[in-house]
């Protein structure tokens, strides 16, 4: 007996499930002229192309099938794109049993445009012709290779356009095309595949179809020990290409005894690290789309599933695992990412409110491929944004302290005799330009209003030497100094210890007394 678990065959006998999808296809095609092209949409590895496969057997009689897989032909250009038309409608039509005789033969120096009129005037129309009322129904699979194709500049930008021309110019040809989920959106916008009542989307099989799919092909052959097949199921869900995957590895290792006595749990563990190998096909590039934040809440499901796999996770302690991993996620974004890895069937929602995995080999193979180590916190975050006037603050501390300094060690002091009005006066010398640059960020930060709470909190002057500055004209000095002048009344300056006291901002509004700098070096 030849291998009958394999995710491309054709054989109806061993197809199960899609009744849904038969049924869209029945019903959209009943002989009736459609303007926009059907739709066929799901990941990779769900079955679209074995269900084209299946369509002569369940359709009417009237439609006859042709299948373009673009996936094998260049799509370098144009030419190559109407080359494999033309070849598997001829094919289509001999399985048709319809006259081919007739088909032009292949216009071998036709310019693009040339081509473009020869296939849709000439070619279709004899085609057509040929299968006199029947439908010709042309299914291009792996379509989104056209898009992608256009995008490159491979094919031209009207391509689609085009296609859909040659749809509107023949009652009789219809046109249906299979497209990768990750463009789903994307068709919306196309008017070829403007009609969204025309598109369905493909899922994966039902836990009664798999468990067929898995036991009967072979139940003439061998048996499966109790548990396995449950097994099974638990491992691959209900994706066809998983069950495919694993059931050929184990008829194989039953091939190799001569099917002799039944598939134990042994097999299913020595065909592991094929099947993940196998399964990287289909989850690895699931797994490079995923946004940053689904990464995370899939690994965070990975992580609390591990101890209870049969168990959902609740929302709430996947929201809290997430917030304690070093990362920040509001529940908006928890949910949203929940929904999309629902939507793309990683996971699925249940009926008591929590989440599940949709098949143990996804934690299996993430772990085997991806790590998933997040590191916990460990202190809280440091606002940085209170780092710069904390450092203004400081330096404005320092200025302050300097000048409290040299009054203490007397540079503002004569001979405790008050100078009179003429006398020389006392100079302190100021790095003023770093003491300005402090100042301005100081005020500049106090005056952000997310970090002033309310106006009471401007703080009062300090009891800091009353410096005057004296004004001097730019003839009489060219040196960049301030003077300082002790007040007309005599004072007599004594060093005391005050207690520490907190630094406090300088007012807002109303500018304090500084130094004035002239003009000079």
């Amino acid at each position: 007996m030849d291998n009958p678990y394999n995710p491309l065959q054709s054989n109806p006998e061993y197809y199960y499930g899609r009744e849904e999808a038969f049924a869209f296809f029945r019903q959209n095609l009943v002989g009736a002229a459609h303007k926009h092209a059907l739709v066929l949409v799901g990941r990779r590895g769900l079955g679209k192309t074995s269900l084209l496969h299946q369509l002569p057997y369940q359709l009417d009689e009237r439609y006859s099938l042709c299948i373009v897989s673009l996936g094998l032909i260049g799509l370098g250009d144009e030419h190559s794109f109407f080359a494999a038309l033309v070849d598997d409608i001829r094919s289509a039509l001999e399985q048709a049993e319809a006259s081919t005789y007739r088909l032009p033969e292949w216009p071998e120096d036709a310019e693009p445009g040339e081509l473009r009129d020869w296939f849709r005037d000439e070619y279709l129309e004899i085609a057509l012709t040929a299968l006199r009322t029947r439908h010709l129904l042309l299914a291009l699979d792996d379509a989104h290779l056209l898009l992608e194709a256009i995008d490159h500049g491979a094919l031209p930008a009207d391509h689609l356009d085009y296609l859909l021309a040659v749809l509107l110019k023949y009652p009789r040809l219809d046109m249906l095309f299979t497209l990768d989920e990750a463009f789903e959106d994307r068709i919306l916008s196309l008017e070829l595949f403007r009609d969204p009542t025309l598109h369905f989307r493909l899922a994966e099989l039902s836990l009664e179809d798999a468990e067929r799919l898995v036991r009967e092909p072979v139940q003439d052959v061998y048996h499966y020990e109790d548990g396995v097949i449950e097994q099974i199921l638990a491992l691959a869900g209900g994706h066809p290409f998983l069950l495919h995957s694993i059931c050929r590895l184990l008829f194989r290792r039953s091939e190799e005894r001569h099917h002799a006595g039944p598939v134990i749990e042994n097999d299913l563990a020595a065909v592991d690290d094929a099947v993940l190998d196998q399964g990287s096909d289909v989850l690895n590039p699931l797994w490079q789309a995923a946004s940053q934040n689904e990464r995370l809440v899939l690994t965070g499901m990975v992580r609390l599933s591990a101890d209870h796999p049969d168990e959902g996770v609740a929302f709430g302690s996947l929201y809290d695992w997430i917030n304690t991993s070093g990362y920040e996620m509001n529940k908006t974004k928890v949910a949203a990412a929940l929904r999309s890895l629902d939507y793309k069937g990683l996971i699925r929602a249940e009926p008591d409110g929590t989440y599940a995995l949709m098949a143990q080999f996804i934690p299996r193979w993430l772990n085997a491929n991806h790590a998933l180590d997040v590191k916990k916190k460990t202190a809280s975050k440091i606002n940085t944004a209170t780092l710069v006037p904390l450092g203004g603050l400081g330096a404005a501390l320092l200025l302050v302290g300097g000048l409290v300094a040299a009054s203490l060690a007397g540079v503002f002091d004569g001979d405790e005799a008050v100078p009179s009005k003429g006398s020389p006066t006392a100079t302190l010398s100021l790095n003023y330009q770093a003491s300005q640059q402090a100042f301005s960020e100081t005020q500049t930060q106090q005056a952000r209003p997310t970090r002033t709470s309310s106006p009471t909190r401007t703080p009062t002057a300090t009891t800091t030497p009353n410096l005057t500055a004296t004004q001097r004209s730019m003839a009489e000095t060219a040196k960049a100094e301030v003077t300082a002048t002790v007040p007309p009344t005599k004072t007599i300056l004594t060093e005391t210890k005050a207690a520490p006291r907190t630094p406090r901002p300088l007012p807002t509004n109303t500018p304090r007394p500084t130094a004035t700098l002239d003009p000079g070096d």
